[in-house]
């Protein structure tokens, strides 16, 4: 399992690449430089990379829903997209998508470059 966190100067946005399995304890860890390096940044906006990562039975194993987002730290008001390599129409793909109604700035995308186009969008 490895990770990268960076941020995107063009972009505006605090990117995390994930590769191998994850669990909640590396999650966390990245999650924590990511908002440390937005702040440095001011920045709101987040890029979960998981398009490298082994997902197991469903897509909750990526620690990525609302809940998770919010013990990490992540606030309601940033701005959270997470790829993935999934099929959308996928089922637990859609429940996990369903489960997140509360995060309005936050989505699922089976593409990067349609993720950042989101993050983009000023509202």
């Amino acid at each position: 399992m490895e990770y990268t966190v960076e941020y995107l100067e063009n972009e505006k946005i605090v990117q995390v690449k994930v590769k191998g399995r994850v669990n909640f304890q590396i999650a966390q860890q990245y999650s924590l430089q990511a908002r440390k390096l937005a702040h440095e940044y001011d920045c709101k906006k987040y890029l979960i990379n998981h398009s490298k990562t082994s997902l197991e039975d469903n897509i909750y194993k990526i620690h990525t829903d609302g809940d998770a987002l919010e013990k990490f730290g992540f606030k309601s008001t940033d701005k959270v997209a997470i790829v993935i390599s999934r099929d959308r129409d996928d089922l637990r793909f859609s429940e996990a998508t369903d489960a997140n109604v509360k995060w309005s700035n936050f989505k699922y995308f089976g593409d990067s470059k349609e993720a950042v186009r989101w993050l983009a969008i000023e509202e």
